[in-house]
Parts: structure tokens; sequence; C-alpha cells
């Protein structure tokens, strides 16, 4: 007789151990596209400038090169070296550059110089890793080198706080055998974010091989690259003549600018007088001039300052400050203002103020009401035990 239960068959088996098998292969497969999905970092040459477009032959001159690794990247990335080719040979090399993480960049300043007139090719090559992708990424650049029998120019612009006057710097290389006079050079910009001060610049006489630099006091409203025109007109053996170059010139800001905020604020009103304690903290590297503490006044504060001055970068100073307060008040608004780089700035901080605790009532009278409201019971439960004694008696008799 049979039993109840049947076994599978032996191709249902087989089905199976297929099945067991395809999904373990699906999740292997499914396991190695997850991994290789891990996208390596963004990470490329963003930008070349050079400090001149034409520089002439012989004359040293410098590539500024930016390396991003862009936000979207997925993860940081080692740059281990920079390389340099130009007309067939290896220029420069710059090793072991650091890591960039997602958003960040860096730039390295490229010395070069040539020694025949002409365009000149440039390749820049990136090398790196990132995570398990090795970087390999490069980008051109030209330049022009002209002949050194004739004026060269060049422009150069350092760092400086936005909103503040920095010189931009255009040097002018004689390189004729005979000198030229009646040196004109003119410096401007098509950009409304860069304003100059001055635009003229005139000089008498250059002799053979004699380099000067002409500065010109500008501005700009917001750090970046921005075009300069440069123009340069001079009298060469009794021929007028002129040179005009387009520079797109960096105009950076420093990284560790000085700034001032306010940390341990504590602000009491005693009556009629607020009183403001704080620290003016410098969180940057240089030093600012000018520092002034000021409570703004309204209908319930009158307006009071206190000068602190000076303070060097990194360096902080103690203040205490009192003004007279005509109301109760809750908040109060304190203005920092500060000369940082040449440029004035300014903070608003709602500072909260607090009030003294209020005495509690005396002691004493709390007393008294509890002690006469005890001899009152008192004096009731009397009554009631003399009236009540009263009438038993009289029962009882």
């Amino acid at each position: 007789m049979r039993s109840g239960t049947s076994r599978p068959s032996r191709t249902v088996v087989i089905c199976m151990l297929l099945i067991v098998v395809f999904g373990a292969t699906v999740t292997f497969g499914a396991s190695q596209v997850a991994a290789q999905s891990s996208e390596p970092a963004s990470i490329a040459i963003s930008n070349v400038t050079a400090s001149t477009q034409t520089p002439s032959v012989g004359e040293p001159f410098s590539l500024r090169v930016t390396i991003t690794n862009y936000e979207a990247s997925s993860q940081s990335a080692v740059i281990n070296q920079l390389v340099v080719d130009a007309e067939g040979e290896r220029r420069y090399v710059a090793d072991d550059l650091g890591r960039l993480s997602p958003g960040a960049q860096t730039t390295v300043t490229v010395p070069l110089s040539f020694d025949e007139p002409g365009q000149k090719d440039i390749r820049l090559k990136l090398y790196g890793e990132s995570g398990r992708s090795i970087i390999n990424s490069g980008a051109p650049f030209a330049v022009t080198v002209r002949d050194a029998q004739q004026p060269s120019l060049s422009v150069s612009v350092p760092d400086a706080v936005s909103g503040g006057s920095r010189n931009v710097n255009v040097t002018v290389g004689n390189g004729a055998e005979h000198p030229i006079n009646s040196v004109v050079v003119t410096a401007d910009s098509p950009a409304g974010e860069v304003e100059f001060d001055e635009t003229k610049r005139v000089y008498g006489r250059m002799e053979a091989g004699e380099t000067r630099t002409f500065s010109f006091p500008a501005r700009v409203t917001t750090a970046g690259q921005y075009p300069v025109n440069v123009s340069l007109t001079y009298t060469d053996e009794g021929m007028r003549r002129q040179l005009t170059e387009r520079f797109e010139t960096r105009f950076g800001e420093p990284n560790d600018v000085g700034q001032v905020i306010l940390t341990g604020v504590e602000a009491i009103q005693r009556g009629d007088t607020l009183e403001i304690s704080a620290t003016a903290s410098n969180v940057g590297g240089t030093e600012v001039s000018g520092v002034v503490i000021s409570v703004l006044g309204n209908e319930a504060v009158r307006p009071q300052t206190y000068f602190v001055g000076s303070i060097e970068g990194s360096g902080f100073s103690t203040f205490t400050l009192r003004t007279t307060a005509t109301d109760r008040i809750t908040n109060a608004p304190v203005e920092v203002t500060y000369v940082s780089g040449g440029v004035e700035r300014s903070t608003m901080t709602d500072v909260r103020v607090d009030s003294p605790q209020t005495p509690a009532p005396s002691g004493d009278r709390g007393g008294e009401s509890s002690l006469s409201l005890g001899r009152l019971v008192a004096v009731v439960a009397g009554l009631v035990l003399v009236v009540g004694a009263g009438l038993l008696y009289r029962r009882r008799t």
C-alpha cells in the first residue's frame, strides 16, 4: 500500500536546483554591478591662465593652473602629479599635490620661457587616484612668443579684499636694441565688476632692454577672472607705434581675511541701566582696524558706542558697554563695524537682554498671616469644646 506523502520527481528536483543556482548567479552579478557603479571623483584641470598671452623670447612668464574636484563628485581624490609638456619636451612637473574633497580646488603656478618666437602649444597632464580608479586627464593651452626686438606687455594683480583697492601692475619690456620715447600706457576693463581709479600712465624714455612696471589702482565688487585691456603707445625711431593686448586677469581674494564676531555675549538690565559684556574676536588671519561696538538707539534705549580699535589676526578684545534704558526691554540691536583689507564691514546681532530675579516677599508677613489663622482656628475649636461640655453637664444634672 502506498503512503499518502509523495516524493518530488527527479525533474522537479533538477528544476529547483537550477532556480537556486540561477538566483545565486543573479545575486552575484547584481553585487558586481553595484560595486562597479561607484563612480570615481569628477576631477579635471578647470582653468588655465597666463601672466601674459604674448611673452617675448627669453622672457619668463607663468601659467596659473586650477585643478577642481567638482561638487557632483562621489568621493575625494589624491592628486599625484601635474606634468607640463611643450615643443615635444617636458618643461615642468609638480608632485604630491594633496587630496581634494568634492567641491574643493587647488592652484599650481607653472614657470615657463621660450627661446624662439611663434605659437607654442602646451599640454598639461594630470595624474591621480580616486578609490580604485586612476585619474588621467589633460588640457591644451597655447601662447604666442614674440620677437625680443619689440616691446612686450604683461599684467599681474595681487589678491585683495573685494571692494578694496589693489594695483593692476602692467610691466613693459623694451626688447628693442634702441630706446623708445614718449611712452604712454593705458589700462581698463570692459567688465562692470572692475573699476579703475586711474587708467593712464606717461613715461618719457625707456632704454634698450629696460623693464618698467606701471601700477593702476582698481577695485572689484566680486573676486573672479575679468578681462583687462592694455595699450602701449610709443615713438620708435621717429615713428609712432601702438601695441594693444587683452589679458584674462585673476582678481583673487585672500583666504584668511580678518573678520570680527562677538562671543560670550551677556546683556543685563538693572533698572534704567543696560550693560552688555562680550568678546570681539578676530577669526581671520589678518589684522582688522577701527573696530567699534554700537548699541543702536530706539524709543526705549539710548544709543551708545564703544571703540575697541585694532585686533590682530586670531586675536580678541573684551569689553563692557553701558547705556540707559527707559523701559524694560528683552532684546537690543548691537552693530559691529571694522575695516578689513581697506574695506569697511559691519554685522548686526540681536542680543537677548536678561534682568535680575525679583526678590521674594518677606517671610515675616507670611508668618504672621499663618499664625493669625492658626489662632482663629484654635479659638473656634475651644469655643466648640466649651459649649459642648456645658450642654453635656446640663443633661446629667
